[in-house]
């Protein structure tokens, strides 16, 4: 996708992680295909975050419940997890899913994932120990600035990622290209993509697309 269309569904998911993640949620499988693109009331490319099945409830003075995972039981997306959701899968916080909108977004704008592998052990240990590839490497026109916003997000160790993703939202609201994805420009998009698509299937309102 052109920089300015992830950077706009980018800051959606921010903002829809914000709302977990105040009420104790840990996605913890953030994927491409767990984002969805819609048309809704007549505005375009609304994101839509979907698919908790993995979330775990973050630690509270008071707990609201038992925990919505088997204690000790692993899960996830290799291709986006983080390094530490590997080791400790009952215990990671927020910048485990800053992480793996990290590797969303890698995605996004290069058409792979930060690391693959011939099977899922060899891609989870390119996580832990490879440095990541930068984007510009496969997609020289990205912008500077949202490299770096995406290469903090995929840095091995939590602390030195964003600590939240309300820093993150304000991170890539910063970037140059943000906020130059615009309604029009999503409208045609969608009008084209259902030109393409007419003779296979049938799109309707409110139809959302995977951004897998």
């Amino acid at each position: 996708l052109p920089p300015e269309r992830s950077v706009h569904f980018l800051r959606q998911v921010c903002q829809a992680l914000h709302e977990a993640h105040q009420l104790g949620l840990i996605h913890r499988d953030l994927k491409p295909a767990n984002i969805f693109a819609a048309r809704i009331g007549g505005v375009h490319d609304v994101a839509k975050l979907l698919d908790f099945v993995h979330v775990r409830q973050a630690a509270t003075e008071h707990p609201p419940g038992p925990s919505l995972t088997q204690e000790g039981s692993f899960s996830g997306s290799p291709l986006y997890m983080p390094p530490e959701q590997v080791v400790a899968y009952s215990e990671v916080d927020e910048r485990a899913d800053i992480y793996a909108l990290g590797a969303v977004a890698y995605f996004l704008l290069t058409g792979q994932p930060p690391f693959e592998g011939r099977n899922p052990i060899e891609v989870i240990l390119n996580h832990a120990n490879k440095p990541v590839t930068p984007p510009s490497s496969f997609v020289p026109t990205i912008p500077p600035d949202l490299e770096s916003v995406i290469l903090k997000c995929l840095e091995k160790e939590p602390a030195d990622r964003f600590q939240n993703v309300v820093i993150l939202e304000g991170a890539l609201a910063a970037c140059e290209c943000a906020d130059k994805w615009t309604e029009e420009m999503a409208r045609q998009w969608w009008t084209d993509a259902s030109l393409k698509r007419s003779s296979q299937v049938s799109v309707v309102e409110d139809d959302p697309k995977s951004l897998w």
